[in-house]
């Protein structure tokens, strides 16, 4: 049977369909939860179509250009003008088009862009529509989005970069308030926590929920990221100043346990046991109970049926431990490599 990446996808009919397409295929690929349409129809948009940082944080622009044959280097020298007036500057250029490979062309723009950065112009390159496909399948939710009727499987292997955005949303936005709180409250203060860590935590989140929810689930769960990290930096002059703050990582948690929904098996699965150990993490100064910690382990088993002897082993190294806050992050860093490593 054929993979999605090798079928003949049906390919947008209109220009403004492709440009959803492929702001959500290079936000899959990149991460990017800013990555974003730019302007509307009748405005001047200088050369591009989309807009936003890449996996790194570099200002990228798009132009999208719906043509069954490839770019001419004539039109793509005309959208290199036009970019040129984009403010903030653009790292890079894509255009990205509905034609296939072109080797031919690849390396005139290779050539191209190469003279432009030795210059300290912006950097040139191109999506063409395999790109656009590659990214658009790293989310089924997404594929679904513009592709209702075909339906992505993973011939039975699960994503275990997929199941650590699951796991690290949980632990985390499952009960951020209380993150946030051991941060910027008075024990991050006698701890002297790095009020950076967090920033940089969700930060990670924002790209996490990209990753991982369709783009209609995870826009309210980004904007209320983005809020708290924003009202975290603000200038405050007394408690109440922490309101805001609070009502908005609330939102992050009840839309995080909302996300539960939205997943199938394994994924699910683990979103829900990471929200078990964030809040342990969070409230537990003692160790778990013995039936919590075997119930926890159990789940674990089921989601790592083929590493039973490492996963008892670390349980029982934790049960050594005195505390639930302790505790929990030692089994959650367990999983995290367990993932990284899978």
């Amino acid at each position: 049977m054929p993979t999605i990446t090798e079928m003949e996808l049906p390919k947008p009919k209109n220009w403004q369909e492709f440009e959803h397409m492929v702001c959500d295929a290079m936000a899959q690929r990149w991460r990017s939860s800013g990555l974003q349409m730019y302007g509307r129809p009748g405005q001047t948009q200088n050369g591009v179509d989309i807009n936003g940082p890449d996996e790194i944080g570099r200002q990228v622009g798009i132009q999208c250009k719906r043509y069954e044959d490839v770019p001419s280097i004539k039109l793509i020298l005309t959208e290199i003008a036009n970019a040129e007036k984009f403010t903030p500057k653009l790292s890079t250029l894509y255009i990205a088009t509905t034609a296939d490979y072109d080797s031919t062309l690849q390396s005139s723009v290779r050539t191209l862009s190469d003279e432009r950065v030795s210059k300290g112009e912006f950097a040139v390159s191109l999506l063409f529509w395999g790109d656009i496909v590659r990214g658009l399948i790293l989310n089924p939710a997404i594929l679904s989005a513009h592709y209702p009727n075909i339906v992505l499987r993973a011939n039975g292997r699960a994503d275990p970069d997929r199941n650590l955005a699951a796991l690290e949303l949980g632990f985390y936005c499952g009960d951020l308030w209380d993150f946030v709180l051991l941060v910027h409250g008075e024990f991050g203060w006698m701890a002297q926590v790095d009020p950076d860590s967090l920033t940089a935590t969700l930060r990670m989140l924002e790209r996490r929920a990209v990753q991982l929810l369709s783009t209609e689930e995870s826009e309210g769960l980004i904007a209320s990221l983005r809020a708290v990290r924003e009202g975290c930096l603000s200038p405050k002059s007394s408690k109440s100043d922490w309101h805001l703050v609070e009502q908005h990582a609330k939102r992050v948690e009840s839309r995080t346990v909302a996300a539960k929904s939205h997943l199938e098996g394994d994924e699910a699965r683990w979103l829900a046991l990471a929200c078990q150990l964030g809040r342990i993490y969070a409230h537990s100064n003692e160790l778990p109970e013995e039936q919590i910690r075997i119930d926890i382990e159990a789940k674990v088993l089921k989601l790592l049926p083929l590493r039973r002897d490492v996963v008892k082993a670390r349980f029982d190294q934790a049960a050594m431990l005195s505390d639930g806050y302790a505790w929990a992050d030692r089994i959650y860093g367990f999983l995290v490599n367990e993932l990284l490593w899978a």
